[in-house]
């Protein structure tokens, strides 16, 4: 039979070129980098002259088989060496001692196992180039700005809702981290990753049950006994005549043990590894998207709270037109349709202040969702939304490395190391494994010699599967580990495209919006200023009311478009904070699926 070909590639890894050649020849030759024989059996001969020994020695030390006779000794002889990254390089080491060949050949099979088991299947994980700017400036310039100095200006902390100085916010939003369900939710799938990854590791381990079991057993006439007695011949010896029964009574604990030879448990020790981690980033990026919509939400309820006070002010105003104009109207300065139009103004001011209030009831419902309160319990008094937030000044030139925290872009790298490791773990099901059972215990035909030393039993061996044909079961599933490893690393490259975008985007909607406020600050002034104007040429005659009505109607607008493109710049923040995973440290936020198996809960999501 022809010798088996295996080569051990430069990442420790063993690669066979067919599964059909996985039949290894009786397990006496093997082949790494190139042929050597596992195991030879060595005869030592009487005791020869020095130059005799020497010239032996240079030949490599093989020796012709003499016949049997002499002294013998053992032999301790290195055939070759095992060449695998993982482990370095190892000799394989044989020791045979004449007179015992059997457990010579026994013991280099079983040594060279052992030193194979450090190689894994599979390819080791290596990050994805993905070109990507070097910071946002270059993004927005078109000029690459790889090592240029870090951006000026402070940058905020892990806590970064913090950054709007704004106290009640931040008691909403630790409320929330602790008590909101889809939070506690994720957590708990992070326990369930754990558990997963400890469960995956366990087979490494050996595997003990205690069984004790009682039966019954009565022995048939039809069976080959029962038809040798009814014949008159001699019947095989049994522990009872056919039609007869006896009582077995059996105590035993039983081992399994599979040996992890081509790293296939521990490729998916890896895969599960790497789950684990994945899921308690997507644990973060629950946690950041409920504080960013907490903050939304947040900054929504004040722009209606300033909304109302607008609307309070602008129903002011137009009922203090409405009593001017009807004393005009009294001595014949001012026409009925003026006091008309008046009116209407003040109904249509008094009707908005009622939907405002509707609005911001269901703003804070919702608020009161996300941290985890039932509806009705949660008072927040009215603040203007100006009052209520600092404006955070972002830093020039972010640099892109602060997406490398993003929990999305974290996760979906875990992903593709667990989609690379069970690639690994589906090569390893074309070798064959070797597993170690046994059992012992005690078993008796009668109770009361059950626990008699006599009736000691116990087994143990290794058992060897090998897989011939299960009908393309090995090649389907590792054609879908590469195909899902495909999948990933596809999603991967697009999550980081995607996280440039949205922090872009963002970018560029903070800077338009903040020329936008500037320029409706300046209109809200002017605005004011003509209504005055306005009110004071109408008390004099030089207007007519509708000149004052169109003041009128600027300066609302003008006012409602200020405080939307105020509350607009602030989510436009929180957005930018989520976009970048959270604030703008340098240091990535992740957790270890070494640590011990507590609650999530308990572990801080955005540092101190």
């Amino acid at each position: 039979m022809p010798v088996s070909r295996w080569t051990c590639s430069s990442n420790g890894t063993l690669k066979h070129p067919r599964a059909s050649d996985l039949i290894l020849h009786t397990m006496t030759r093997f082949s790494v980098r190139k042929p050597f024989r596992m195991f030879k059996k060595t005869v030592i001969s009487p005791p020869q002259p020095q130059a005799r020994r020497d010239a032996l020695l240079a030949q490599g030390g093989r020796r012709e088989r003499e016949p049997r006779g002499g002294t013998h000794r053992a032999s301790l002889e290195p055939l070759a060496s095992i060449t695998c990254e993982r482990i370095g390089t190892l000799p394989s080491v044989l020791l045979f001692v004449e007179g015992s060949e059997r457990l010579g050949t026994k013991l280099g099979v079983f040594f060279n196992i052992l030193l194979l088991a450090g190689c894994v299947q599979g390819p080791d994980y290596k990050k994805p180039d993905v070109v990507v700017p070097s910071a946002w400036d270059a993004m927005e310039t078109g000029k690459d700005q790889a090592g240029a100095p870090m951006a000026t200006g402070r940058l905020p902390e892990a806590r970064w809702w913090r950054e709007f100085q704004n106290e009640e916010l931040t008691g909403l939003i630790e409320q929330a981290l602790e008590r909101n369900h889809d939070v506690r939710r994720a957590a708990s799938r992070v326990m369930e990753g754990r558990a997963a990854l400890m469960a995956a590791g366990a087979g490494l381990y050996p595997q003990v049950n205690v069984q004790s079991q009682y039966s019954r057993i009565e022995i048939s006439k039809n069976t080959l006994a029962g038809l040798g007695l009814a014949s008159g011949r001699a019947a095989p010896q049994t522990f009872a005549t056919p039609g007869t029964g006896f009582n077995l009574w059996n105590a035993a604990a039983d081992l399994s043990w599979e040996l992890d030879l081509w790293g296939r448990i521990r490729r998916g020790m890896e895969a599960a590894s790497a789950e684990a981690i994945a899921l308690e980033q997507d644990h973060r990026a629950v946690a950041l998207s409920l504080v960013s919509d907490l903050g939304q939400a947040y900054f929504r309820l004040r722009e209606l709270d300033e909304q109302v006070t607008i609307a309070e002010k602008n129903l002011a105003l137009r009922k203090d037109s409405l009593a001017i104009i009807q004393s005009r109207a009294a001595v014949g300065l001012a026409s009925e349709l003026d006091v008309k139009r008046a009116e209407v103004l003040v109904a249509e001011s008094a009707g908005q202040i009622p939907e405002f209030q509707r609005l911001r009831a269901v703003e804070l419902h919702r608020l009161e969702v996300l941290t985890g309160a039932a509806p009705g319990s949660l008072q927040l008094p009215s603040k203007p939304l100006r009052t209520v937030a600092a404006q955070p000044e972002i830093p020039v030139g972010l640099p892109s490395q602060l997406l490398e925290r993003r929990p999305d872009i974290l996760q979906a790298e875990r992903t593709l190391i667990a989609a690379n490791a069970r690639i690994g773990e589906a090569r390893a099901y074309f070798f064959p494994s070797l597993s170690i059972t046994g059992q012992g215990g005690l078993q008796s035909v009668e109770f009361s010699n059950w626990f008699n030393g006599n009736s000691r039993t116990f087994t143990i061996g290794p058992a060897v599967t090998l897989p011939i044909f299960l009908g393309g079961t090995n090649v389907a599933r590792l054609d879908q580990a590469e195909a899902r490893y495909e999948q990933m690393l596809e999603n991967y490259q697009q999550t980081i495209l995607n996280a440039f975008r949205e922090v872009a985007d963002q970018l560029v909607s903070i800077r338009s919006r903040t020329e936008q406020r500037d320029r409706q600050r300046e209109q809200v002034k002017a605005s004011e200023t003509a209504l005055e104007l306005a009110q004071i040429r109408y008390r004099e005659g030089l207007v007519t009311y509708l000149d004052v009505l169109e003041a009128e109607r600027s300066m609302l607008a003008a006012e409602t478009q200020l405080v939307q493109t105020e509350r607009a710049r602030l989510t436009d923040m929180v957005t930018l904070f989520k976009a970048l995973g959270g604030g703008w440290e340098t240091k990535p936020i992740a957790m270890s699926p070494e640590t011990p198996l507590r609650s999530p809960l308990k572990t801080p999501l955005f540092g101190g």
